[in-house]
């Protein structure tokens, strides 16, 4: 049973995780290559906000349960299993840009080069499909000299929201693991088992390929539910007595569609919805896919600014050198 996790990227994502695992007796090593971020890690001191992080920070710190470095080779040594939690920003075309994937595999397969054990890997930055396979296997064995069976290797997509990350840590509604092999599998399984007890959640075991999917599918499908009712909210704005919380209310009773996601607003906007729309949308291309459906979300909801601006000229007249207050900025386009 693994013990030791490493967690690469401390971040959003990284963070949380470490803390989490770190407060379900498992002994943390938390990587990250900004040295200011890690003093002040190591004072106690979280560079996000997040419900509930900072006093579980201090709490791991304190039971000596997490402790964070810069040093590969330190974290390799003390780790069994690597969480992968760095950034994938979006390229000017909309592409996902791997750099920081690629460059933190390399650093691992360099310093795995020199240790002599079996290191599971698990990705949990957004990929598109195909990177588990054809980049990352590729990058850790020629830096590392190593092949699958002395090493493990899977996707495991995180389904964070922002601000309830440690919430969504302990309470996920499923763990999707992507393989390279069955024993990768099974491994990262025995980890969420021991993590979860008695709660473990919904899990489906299959390859990277399938996981990397399933992560860019779903936040797809949520944005094409936000975009759906705001269509639905433009054409009751032009109906007499038509309100879009009772229509949303409405067919929200079916379960077949559910409430969630359904209410009108300004559209989906924040760190995730709009890179990885894009980036599916740009995939598809690559692919030799016109991905109709997702260029209409998009269209959609840039389309909601401008009507939330018209309906404020109705009521107010022009806006010309009037002040505008905003409440209300989270995830706002």
């Amino acid at each position: 049973m693994i013990n030791r996790i490493g967690i690469v990227g401390l971040g959003y994502v990284g963070l949380p995780l470490a803390c989490a695992f770190a407060s379900r007796s498992f002994k943390v090593v938390g990587l990250d290559t900004d040295l200011e971020k890690v003093e002040l890690i190591k004072k106690g001191e979280a560079p996000i906000y997040e419900e509930g992080l900072q006093d579980l920070l201090k709490k791991v710190l304190e039971e000596k349960s997490l402790k964070v470095t810069s040093s590969y080779e330190e974290m390799l040594e003390e780790s069994d299993a690597c969480f992968i939690c760095v950034g994938t920003p979006s390229s000017p075309d909309g592409s996902v840009d791997l750099r920081y994937v690629k460059e933190t595999i390399e650093m691992l397969g360099e310093s795995y080069r020199r240790v002599d054990k079996y290191f599971l890997l698990v990705v949990r930055s957004t990929i598109p499909p195909g990177t588990t396979i054809n980049v990352i296997r590729k990058i850790l064995e020629e830096s590392s000299s190593k092949n699958i069976g002395e090493y493990g290797l899977c996707f495991n997509p995180e389904f964070l929201r922002e601000g309830r990350a440690l919430y969504d840590i302990f309470n996920p509604d499923r763990i999707i693991i992507g393989a390279i092999d069955e024993e990768s599998g099974r491994i990262l399984l025995d980890i969420y088992k021991k993590f979860h007890g008695i709660s473990m959640p919904p899990v489906l075991i299959t390859n990277p390929t399938n996981a990397e999917l399933i992560k860019y599918v779903s936040n797809v499908f949520l944005a094409t539910k936000i975009s759906f009712i705001n269509m639905i909210s433009q054409i009751c704005q032009r109906i007499p007595n038509a309100d879009v919380k009772v229509v949303a209310e409405g067919i929200g009773m079916d379960k077949r569609i559910g409430r969630e996601f359904l209410n009108a607003g300004l559209g989906w906007g924040g760190s995730c919805f709009p890179k990885d729309v894009k980036a599916f949308l740009r995939f598809g291309e690559e692919i030799g896919l016109r991905l109709n459906l997702v260029e209409s979300i998009i269209e959609i909801n840039e389309s909601q600014i401008e009507n939330a601006v018209k309906l404020v000229e109705e009521l107010v007249g022009r806006l010309d050198r009037k002040t505008i207050s905003i409440l209300g900025l989270a995830f706002k386009p």
